[in-house]
């Protein structure tokens, strides 16, 4: 009679509390889970980033059309009108404008066209404060305020797509003395 070797069974409660303890490929798992996530947020930190950038370089475009306009200085209006005022002051410094409606649009324009800036538009460019023969002692001051198309690089599904990035820009005329 052949006799058969008893193994050791182990108690069905520890078997089960023992598989329930073995926790490997767990943080496999959580990688599995967690990479995705932290990847859209890094993407979605970059773009951000981009977005303030493009917010900054708008306005950065707006100051320099600004700064265009404002050199745009009316040399006739300079070699007639330099007679001090009562109190001292200097005559203003007149901006060539259109007459009519105050407008600086072509001039701001040609900032972008002669730096080869693409995809901005000047949406409004106004001369205010531009002397005249009643009130004569004022200095313009020019505001340009433009649009940019933002595109970006990630996530523009949740972005939905282009956008667009306002910047404005202001500057006054100053003759160097």
């Amino acid at each position: 009679m052949q006799r058969r070797l008893k193994t050791p069974r182990a108690h069905p409660r520890r078997s089960l509390r023992r598989a329930l303890r073995d926790d490997r490929g767990s943080l496999a798992m959580a990688v599995v889970i967690w990479a995705p996530v932290v990847v859209l947020l890094m993407a979605f930190v970059v773009d951000v980033g981009l977005l303030i950038s493009d917010r900054t370089q708008a306005s950065d475009y707006a100051d320099q059309a600004a700064r265009r306009v404002a050199q745009d200085i009316d040399q006739g209006w300079l070699k007639t009108h330099n007679v001090r005022g009562p109190n001292g002051e200097d005559p203003g410094i007149k901006v060539n404008v259109d007459p009519d409606t105050g407008d600086c649009v072509p001039d701001a324009e040609q900032y972008l066209l002669d730096n080869q800036i693409t995809d901005t538009t000047i949406t409004s460019c106004q001369v205010t404060g531009n002397p005249t023969e009643v009130d004569l002692y004022v200095n313009p001051r020019i505001t340009v305020t433009l649009q940019m198309q933002y595109k970006p690089l990630f996530v523009g599904f949740a972005l939905k797509g282009d956008s667009t990035v306002t910047g404005t820009g202001s500057a006054t005329p100053v003759i160097p003395k």
